[in-house]
């Protein structure tokens, strides 16, 4: 399915639950019924504590128990991601060693410069849940909107900082296009993990991020941190309450957001892919499953492996005009 940003939140979340009552394969999980019969790895390309290193670890909860074999998240940092896709990747395509990212393994190529295809280089298994993109900035900063933090950095007699974790990852990607439609002049710092990036945002040393709520909730429910604007407003209830970047006058950011999901190695048997695609949109109806992806602001979404692959190419679209617009080169190995 396709992920329409001009939706409103309450018509993005109808469309979401009709495409998958009309979309998922008719998949039995009996089918390959010799799988799994071990342990499988989880593989999160990031570092304990990231939005996608939770919403695994909450999966494999569920997995294990329906499927009735340990699921083992096993974290493998590096490059912006790519270290652990890569190894993923490589892996032997028997059903015992997936991988969960966000959607900046698109930008991979484009933007990192490194080899690595979402679509010939893996097998997508199925999209998880998806969050629009928060600007977050200090609780303390004497800004209230998107335009009193633009005036802010542009007046300011000190540099200004915007933080992300990783070259072409999709933090990279809205800060970079925030900065090409506004004009505003803010500093890039490039960070090895989203806990550094969040512990300079608070101390005041970065300015501005942005991110998922997923990845922030904590410090904004604590007074430390505030979401200016969002991306889109397919945000999941109870989400911090923000306007978006347009109805804030800055409009063309509404395709940027975040989406997670499931791949396989290259050469995945389909039967296999199949009973892993069942299983998972079985784990998204689990009443833990859905609390933990809404509490971080993130929409769940069931969709069959096709449904996956499409969402893939929507979001290759959307790395392109990000590169015509900003006119980004790739920096080999990011």
């Amino acid at each position: 399915m396709k992920f329409d940003h001009k939706m409103s939140r309450r018509v993005f979340l109808a469309a979401t639950a009709l495409a998958s009552a009309a979309t998922l394969l008719p998949v039995s999980l009996g089918h390959a019924a010799d799988w799994p019969s071990r342990p499988v790895t989880m593989v999160v390309p990031f570092g304990p504590g990231a939005s996608n290193d939770i919403f695994t670890r909450q999966l494999s909860e569920v997995l294990s128990r329906d499927l009735g074999q340990p699921f083992v998240v096993e974290n493998k940092p590096g490059a912006g991601g790519f270290t652990g896709s890569l190894a993923v990747s490589q892996a032997t395509p028997d059903g015992y060693r997936f991988l969960e990212l966000p959607n900046s393994v698109v930008a991979f190529g484009p933007i990192m410069g490194v080899q690595l295809d979402p679509l010939t280089d893996l097998t997508p298994i199925a999209i998880l849940a998806t969050s629009p993109g928060a600007m977050v900035v200090p609780a303390d900063l004497p800004v209230n909107s998107v335009k009193e933090f633009i005036e802010y950095a542009n007046n300011r007699s000190e540099d200004t900082f915007v933080g992300y974790v990783g070259v072409g990852a999709t933090q990279h990607q809205m800060a970079e296009k925030f900065k090409t439609l506004t004009g505003v002049k803010l500093k890039s710092i490039n960070y090895q993990s989203a806990a550094e990036g969040q512990t300079d945002l608070v101390a005041g040393r970065l300015q501005v991020l942005f991110s998922t709520i997923a990845g922030v909730l904590g410090q904004i429910q604590a007074g430390k941190l505030k979401v200016l604007a969002y991306t889109n407003d397919s945000y999941a209830p109870g989400s911090p309450p923000a306007p978006t970047m347009a109805e804030q006058g800055v409009e063309g950011m509404e395709g940027s957001q975040v989406w997670w999901g499931v791949f396989g190695p290259k050469g995945m048997p389909q039967d296999i892919t199949d009973q892993m695609n069942a299983a998972i949109n079985k784990a998204l109806d689990d009443p833990a499953m859905v609390t933990v992806l809404t509490n971080a602001g993130a929409v769940p979404v069931k969709g069959s492996p096709a449904d996956f692959v499409k969402a893939i190419k929507d979001e290759a679209e959307i790395v392109q005009e990000f590169v015509k617009l900003t006119g980004f080169q790739p920096k080999q190995g990011g």
